[in-house]
């Protein structure tokens, strides 16, 4: 018999017993180092399942869940990947089969998410597919899923037309909060800082146009992450850490004297030799300070745009989630009730244990006390015997207390017959 008609027969075998779906999984796990043992036994367990009786469709994915499982925690993907293209279909018909073992499908799916043997993304368009055969769904009608949209790639005209970095380029800066590309402006902050060196504009547009170019590239190439509560809880993270940042850029503009900020102020007219040398070093650091939280408020405003953008992905995410989460609690809610009508019984039922076990215990201490009675007498009676035995010695015998018995002495004057 080839390995693939003995786990056939494994296979067909398979009932609701822990021994069986045990025994059926180990069988398929046997194909997992064989070159394409694991294609070659989710086609034999799909066969079985066509072939076999309603009754066997729970245990034969009770079977699978079983490898799923092993593999992902123990082995590899092999059998994840295996299984991924039928897996769908197969529970499908096994819910078109039976609708009394839906829920319990449905189950066993919830299970694969929560325990992160299969994606978050694809558990839920199982659990779609799942949905015309619950109770009062049409079989015809095949619910409608809304996939989740990745944020499309940014194209180099929308891309930001400045990068984080520091410039010197007085074009660049006035673009860098209003004048973008795509019209959207992201923060509004107006600072009115002195002009920069004109000798130096054409080096910073140059190497602003290649920075530009860079990060549109990088930004066309990189590809969104998949969608997972851990990634979700980090973005809202980076948000919060940007808004610290954004404030902590704020709080050091608005600390600068206005008087620096003023060209007409009347303060500088007064000052003269040294006095005016401070000045001019104190308004020289603010305006490098004003260059410096600029770029960093920029930087912090493309970040959090693009987090932005990332957030709207997890829309239909979260709405499945929640959706998910509703079932839940409705099948708590049945379970709560079924709950309720077991503890009509329950108390009845604990009071008969309990009486029970005391009963039970009684009649064990009485037994002990029993036993230890009958001990005592039987240890009575022997001292009693040894009593009267050690008053009938004969003459010439003594009591033997190791052999319990009386024994005649040893008279060593007596002649020995050998003389």
């Amino acid at each position: 018999m080839t390995d693939a008609a003995s786990l056939r027969a494994t296979l067909n075998l398979t009932d609701m017993t822990m021994e069986a779906i045990q025994a059926s999984g180990r069988s398929m796990m046997r194909f997992y180092d064989k070159p394409g043992g694991a294609t070659t036994a989710v086609q034999e367990w799909r066969s079985v399942l066509q072939t076999s009786s309603p009754s066997q469709s729970l245990p034969l994915l009770y079977a699978a869940n079983e490898v799923l499982q092993t593999s992902k925690r123990n082995r590899g993907n092999k059998f994840l990947e295996a299984f991924s293209p039928v897996l769908g279909s197969s529970l499908q018909f096994i819910c078109a089969r039976d609708r009394s073992a839906v829920e319990k499908v449905r189950r066993t799916v919830k299970v694969w998410g929560d325990r992160r043997v299969f994606s978050m993304r694809f558990v839920l368009d199982v659990l779609a597919g799942l949905e015309q055969y619950r109770e009062g769904n049409a079989p015809a009608s095949t619910p409608e899923v809304t996939p989740s949209v990745p944020s499309p790639k940014p194209s180099p005209s929308a891309t930001p037309r400045r990068s984080s970095a520091t410039t010197n380029s007085d074009d660049d800066d006035d673009d860098m909060f209003g004048g973008g590309s795509d019209g959207e402006k992201l923060l509004d902050v107006s600072i009115d800082a002195t002009a920069l060196a004109a000798q130096t504009k054409k080096a910073s547009q140059e190497a602003g146009s290649k920075r530009r170019l860079g990060a549109a590239t990088q930004s066309a190439s990189k590809k969104p992450k998949a969608l997972s509560g851990q990634h979700f809880l980090d973005m809202f993270q980076s948000i919060a850490n940007l808004d610290e940042k954004y404030k902590s850029s704020l709080g050091v503009i608005e600390s600068i004297p206005p008087s620096y900020l003023d060209e007409n102020s009347a303060d500088i007219d007064d000052l003269v030799g040294d006095e005016l040398t401070e000045m001019y070093k104190k308004v020289s650091q603010a305006e490098r300070n004003v260059k410096r939280e600029r770029h960093a408020m920029f930087s912090v405003a493309v970040q959090r745009r693009d987090l932005e953008k990332e957030a709207k992905r997890y829309v239909s995410w979260l709405k499945n989630l929640a959706k998910v989460d509703d079932d839940d609690i409705e099948f708590c809610g049945k379970l709560e009730k079924k709950l309720d009508m077991i503890s009509v019984c329950h108390e009845e039922a604990k009071s008969s244990r309990d009486k029970r076990r005391s009963e039970a215990a009684q009649k064990q201490a009485q037994a002990a006390a029993n036993a230890q009675r009958e001990a005592e007498e039987k240890e009575r009676q022997r001292i009693q015997y040894d009593a009267k035995m050690e008053s009938e010695a004969k003459p010439g015998m003594m009591w033997n207390k190791d052999t319990r018995e009386y024994e005649y002495i040893h008279d060593a004057t007596e002649e020995s017959w050998r003389d």
